[in-house]
């Protein structure tokens, strides 16, 4: 009969290895979803911010809505944080749409190193009668 005398060496450091990709890759999903929340957050208080001082009888104006929304972004901490690509603006009506597009950079250098996040949110004003 033969020995079957061996180490299980390999097989520990194969689990060791699975778990550890598992693990960079579950925190790379989290900064990434953590990073586009950041930027919605950032376009839901610049259209608020940029629309509230924008409207003139229930009615957004575009230009200055562009003007207040370069404020808010030039201003604000949480902005000034992100690597802005593109910011548009826009008016339909009395609602006011603000896009912005940010660079994600991967803190953990997994995955994908460098992607573009873009959010999109709208503020609607309205005029209360007595």
């Amino acid at each position: 009969m033969k020995s079957e005398a061996g180490t299980i060496a390999v097989l520990v450091a194969t689990y060791l290895s699975i778990i550890l990709v598992a693990i960079f890759g579950s925190a790379a999903v989290v900064a990434a979803l953590v990073a586009a929340n950041r930027v919605q957050g950032v376009a839901e208080m610049a259209v608020l911010f940029a629309h509230d001082r924008s409207v003139e009888l229930g009615v957004p104006d575009s230009a200055e809505l562009t003007v207040e929304l370069e404020q808010f972004l030039s201003l604000a901490p949480s902005a000034q944080a992100l690597e802005l690509v593109a910011v548009d603006s826009y008016v339909t009506g009395a609602v006011s749409t603000v896009r912005i597009c940010a660079r994600y950079l991967n803190p953990l250098g997994v995955g994908i190193d460098s992607a573009i996040i873009c959010r999109e949110s709208r503020a609607e004003s309205f005029l209360i009668s007595k």
